[in-house]
């Protein structure tokens, strides 16, 4: 986290933030929500590809960012909200996703430092509504962001 923090603090730094998941599968839609949330700053770029983060890599090389933050639901196989930052490397290919691409995969094709704020999903069913622990780690994520 302090390498994140390092970072979003640094206004020379440059940085993408992408909210990933379905908004049509209940916590699953967590990354859109926090990403659209999170105050706009003149080093970072936001993006919101949702479920096709794969049409966005070109975009994002072409940016050269010092760091890339995707925000999307992780089965850490913890309780309902458990967030946490990783780097990509420590995505497997069985993490919850509902995106064309899996992040593990999409770490192949990124030029850039790359860390995953997940957060632990209670229903990724199809639906509109995110839970309430999810909803409360959203909050708290969108502090840690805004705050740095």
């Amino acid at each position: 986290m302090e390498n994140i923090r390092r970072v979003l603090s640094d206004q020379s730094s440059t940085i993408v933030i992408a909210g990933i998941g379905n908004v049509l599968r209940n916590d699953d839609g967590i990354g859109p929500y926090i990403v659209h949330r999170i105050r706009q700053r003149k080093n970072c770029t936001i993006l919101v590809p949702e479920t096709g983060i794969e049409r966005y890599i070109s975009v994002i090389n072409k940016k050269q960012p010092d760091l890339i933050i995707f925000i999307d639901c992780v089965d850490f196989g913890k309780h309902p909200g458990y967030w946490d930052v990783i780097s990509i490397e420590k995505i497997t290919e069985s993490t919850c996703h509902s995106h064309n691409i899996s992040l593990h995969m999409l770490n192949r094709f990124l030029h850039s430092e790359i860390k995953v704020i997940g957060i632990q999903p209670f229903s990724i069913e199809v639906g509109e509504h995110i839970s309430e622990p999810v909803l409360a780690s959203a909050l708290e994520v969108i502090d840690f962001i805004d705050g740095c």
